[in-house]
């Protein structure tokens, strides 16, 4: 038998020198010292609700800001990978894989809200500690006029890592919430997060390919798999003062409803494909596809949580019609889709022509939009006069319709949407050792028939409520255009050089509107624009034809990110303060200059000798520069907004300077 084998060690830095004012006691446990949170608990406590400023808080965290803790957001992945091949012996294919992966370190920037009667935002690094393993066999055999396989995969997910705890700055002992008398006090001394659960997967797959006269090749495909999820719940809370309605304990592992999830959710794929040739001009292609996603876990109705206002509050939750096991989230999403797509090319001598049509269906449940069609078309001609220039250009058009209720409009996910996609790219070949080329490509999204903003009073349309022209929500469109031109010099066997130039240009809008009885209040529109801007030159001496060789590249990338946003100058968003601050007309609203600007440089040399045929030698010198700039994390405050602490870790500006050796041996 024949064995394979590979393995990859990669580090992930995602940032450097992160501050927190809390400390790492355990893995994914994080806590300050009680003396310190008594301090912070009980000078807000005595603080009248109107005096927590941002100025007060400000001076109070001040001196635990200028002590935070220091810590870089790194991670490891371990990936090793074994292959047994026993065709060897055997009158079919069988092969056998084993893949092992391990993640460690930190997961990133992780935590969330931390309520109690001072209800803060924790940001701390997320614990990151999980093994995937994958387990499959691969059955085929070979013949004649094609061949049949099968597999089977075993998918393992085991998290290590499973909850996330910070103390809460301001809350020393867990202590009933109480809102009266005013001001209120109380909640939990800690957070908890529960991060993703213990997991498995099985897969099976059979197909065939059969060979026919005329290039005639029929396939097909059947996958089936199921998810299954059975991790331990944990207890609703961590917070040991917090009560459910009848009294018991909803820290305690006995209140919960049940146990475990005891998920289960079932997959089928089938593809079918068709391609011949009948005569020597035409080429015919079709394929079906299908995926269904069924879950089949038994569901129960939630009475109650704290998902609310987590490890403060006891909520009672009563089913509804949207919502028939208490919560959105616990409800059935299957979904199903469907996709046919046939193609014919025709040559014409020099030109290529070849038209595609595509059919699609979809289906869901529990969503606003159940079902919708996906339908479009493709053409494209291609042109080879003679060695000298080539042509091809292709325009798409599809467009999605959508099927069901809302007020709002659906999700960027379901709604009808119109998509259109060109390309051209032309390569020309000149004497002399030159080659030009261009390309062009363009991709513009409309998210159409959006409906206007109209009043709405719990989940449905107020009465005497009209709908406010131009106020559609959501997604409105999206367009990406990208242009490319290079040039290739080879005056010899001996020099080759070359230089390209792409400008990218990617656009967005979104919308978002508020009512207030029957009027409209806020009017928010977003614009994102980013332009980029990306050049680069190489060249390659043979300084000793197969002895020496001296490569060099150098590439320069900048990214000028740009975010509109434009306000009702009559809704509450529009504060006079900001007047004489921001441009008038935006409705107090000020747009984003850094907007993930970035900027990347990039020179590389190295020389090659060959020793011999199968060994070579390399030393190579790289310099790299990155600058970036983002409105988020720009300056050195922590808490940028009241009350959210964040790590404020450096993962912009850096120069780099590597010296490197390589040895190659092929065979």
């Amino acid at each position: 038998f024949d064995m394979y084998f590979d393995y990859n060690q990669t580090p992930h830095y995602m940032g450097n020198d992160a501050r927190t004012i809390q400390s790492e006691l355990a893995q994914g446990v994080w806590g300050m010292s009680d003396s310190l949170q008594q301090t912070l608990g009980t000078t807000v406590n005595a603080t009248p609700t109107a005096g927590r400023t941002v100025t007060f808080y400000d001076a109070l965290l001040g001196p635990s800001f200028a002590a935070a803790n220091k810590i870089d957001i790194t991670s490891t992945r371990k990936r090793g990978t074994a292959t047994f091949d026993f065709a060897k012996k055997l009158p079919f294919d069988l092969s056998l894989t084993y893949m092992r992966e391990l993640k460690s370190g930190y997961r990133g920037e992780e935590g969330g809200g931390v309520y109690s009667a001072v209800s803060s935002v924790v940001e701390v690094p997320g614990p990151l500690d999980e093994i995937t393993q994958d387990i499959s066999a691969r059955l085929a055999k070979n013949f004649k006029k094609g061949n049949i396989h099968a597999s089977f995969a075993r998918n393992l997910y085991n998290n290590r890592a499973e909850t996330l705890t910070v103390d809460n700055p301001f809350q020393w002992f867990d202590q009933p919430y109480v809102t009266s008398p005013a001001p209120a006090v109380g909640g939990a001394s800690r957070a908890r997060w529960i991060n993703a659960p213990d997991n498995e997967a099985s897969t099976g797959n059979i197909g065939f390919l059969l060979k026919f006269a005329k290039q005639t090749r029929i396939g097909g495909e059947l996958s089936m798999g199921r998810w299954t999820q059975n991790a331990p719940f944990y207890p609703y809370t961590i917070n040991s003062a917090l009560k459910t309605p009848s009294g018991a304990q909803a820290d305690s592992l006995s209140t919960l409803q049940r146990p475990s999830f005891d998920g289960k959710i079932d997959t089928t794929t089938m593809n079918l494909t068709f391609s011949s040739r009948p005569v020597d001009n035409l080429a015919l292609r079709a394929s079906f596809r299908s995926y269904d996603l069924s879950n089949k876990t038994n569901r129960f109705v939630i009475t109650g949580d704290v998902a609310a206002t987590p490890d403060r509050d006891w909520n009672v939750v009563s089913p509804s019609a949207d919502s028939p096991y208490g919560h959105a989230t616990a409800n059935v999403y299957d979904n199903k889709t469907t996709k046919f797509t046939a193609s014919a090319a025709y040559d014409f001598g020099d030109v290529t022509l070849e038209a595609q049509g595509r059919v699609g269906r979809l289906e869901r449940t529990s969503r606003e939009a159940l079902k919708g069609d996906d339908n479009g078309y493709a053409i494209t001609a291609l042109y080879h006069a003679n060695d000298r220039i080539s042509f091809r250009g292709t325009y798409d058009d599809s467009k999605r319709t959508a099927e069901g209720e809302t007020l709002y409009g659906f999700q960027s996910d379901e709604a009808e949407r119109k998509t259109k996609r060109t390309g051209i790219d032309v390569e020309f070949s000149l004497p002399k050792g030159v080659d030009l080329s261009f390309a062009y490509f363009l991709r513009d999204v409309q998210y159409t028939n959006r409906p206007d903003r109209r009043p709405v009073t719990s989940g449905a349309p107020t009465a005497g409520g009209q709908p406010f022209p131009g106020t559609p929500s959501g997604l409105l469109e999206a367009k990406y255009d990208s242009y490319t031109a290079e040039i290739a010099y080879a005056p010899n066997d001996k020099v080759e050089l070359g230089g390209y130039y792409t400008y990218e240009k990617d656009r967005t809008t979104n919308q978002w509107s508020t009512t207030t009885g029957l009027n409209l209040n806020n009017l928010l529109n977003y614009k994102g624009t980013d332009e980029t801007d990306t050049f680069g030159l190489n060249a390659m001496f043979q300084l000793k034809p197969e002895v020496w060789k001296l490569s060099l590249n150098a590439m320069r990338q900048k990214v000028d990110g740009l975010m509109d946003i434009t306000a009702r100058e009559a809704g509450s968003f529009y504060t006079p303060g900001r007047t004489g601050v921001i441009a008038p007309g935006t409705g107090g609203a000020a747009d984003i200059n850094d907007w993930d600007d970035t900027a990347l440089t990039t020179v590389n040399a190295q020389l090659d000798y060959n020793v011999t045929e199968a060994w070579t030698v390399s030393a190579g010198y790289l310099y790299e520069k990155y600058e970036f700039k983002d409105a988020y994390q720009t300056g050195t405050n922590l808490m940028p907004q009241s009350i959210i602490l964040v790590l404020k870790s450096n993962d912009g500006n850096y120069k780099a300077n590597v010296v490197y050796g390589k040895l190659s041996y092929r065979f």
